[in-house]
Parts: structure tokens; C-alpha cells; sequence
């Protein structure tokens, strides 16, 4: 899906910017080397993966913080004209996908992921030793998780 991304503020020792998406948990970048002028300006990218909700703006220089950017749901509008005034409807739906949080291979320890659940509600899986843990999430805050495709239930 195409995204306009744009910094509103960025130091001056940050850039270039790699750009990362919620869908695999902010693992792989989907652009590289972007610059902050370009950010600045506005940067629209063609590459940010479908149903991404939450773009990772990581700065790869000598400042090498990063920003989450939240993307707005996607919306569905559905027009219908009748012998009366036509209506609008808008409605808003938050998309959801399983993920796998595999649990750490040593006996007693365990791997955590904060994510939001597919109501919008900030939630933690945990995975215990040698345990695998499905999930539904609309995006991962934090943890390293595998996303394993859309919801079965």
C-alpha cells in the first residue's frame, strides 16, 4: 500500500532513516537510506507492507533513535441512494492477524510481546520454555513474533 510518511521535527544529527512496519514485528525494513529532507518534505513509499498500522522511522546515523507512527484504520464508505436523501455510512474496522511468540529454548525462562488486541486494547503473550503461543493482534508494540497470517477465529 502507498503511505505518506512525514516528520514534522528531526535533529540534526538524525538520517538517514531506515522504515520498518508492525507486520513482522519491526524485523526487516521495507526502505532504506531514506533521507530526512525527504521525510521533512513528505515521503511517499509504494513498499509499506498491506495492513501495516504502526510505521517504525528508525535513524541510522550518529543519532540512532526512532519514532512509531500510527496509522489511521482503514475506512469503508458505502453510499446508498433511495426516494429519500441518500445516506453515508463510514465505518471503521481494525484488521487482525495471528502471530506465533515462540518460547525460548533454555527451561526456565520465557519471551515476551506487548500487542494490541484486534479491539485496540493493549494486551501481553507470553511464551514459556520450549512453549509456541498464537495470538490475533491489530499490531505489535514490542517482541519478536512471526507472523503467521490472517485470524482463524
Amino acid at each position: 500500500m502507498t503511505v505518506l510518511i512525514t516528520l514534522t521535527v528531526a535533529g540534526t544529527d538524525s538520517g538517514p532513516f531506515n522504515l520498518y512496519s508492525n507486520i513482522d514485528g519491526f524485523t526487516s525494513a521495507f526502505e532504506t537510506g531514506v533521507s530526512k529532507a525527504s521525510l521533512l518534505a513528505g515521503y511517499s513509499s509504494a513498499l509499506v507492507p498491506d495492513y501495516t498500522t504502526v510505521i517504525r522511522v528508525l535513524s541510522t546515523g550518529d543519532c540512532t533513535n526512532y519514532i512509531d507512527i500510527t496509522l489511521d484504520a482503514p475506512v469503508t464508505t458505502t453510499t446508498s441512494t433511495t426516494t429519500a436523501a441518500p445516506t453515508t455510512s463510514t465505518t471503521t474496522t481494525l484488521i487482525c492477524f495471528e502471530y506465533l511468540l515462540a518460547g525460548p529454548g533454555v527451561s526456565g525462562e520465557e519471551n515476551t510481546a506487548e500487542y494490541l488486541n484486534c479491539f485496540g486494547g493493549l494486551e501481553i503473550a507470553t511464551a514459556y520454555d520450549y512453549q509456541n503461543v498464537y495470538f490475533c493482534a491489530n499490531s505489535i508494540v514490542t517482541g519478536s513474533v512471526s507472523l503467521q497470517g490472517p485470524c482463524t477465529s
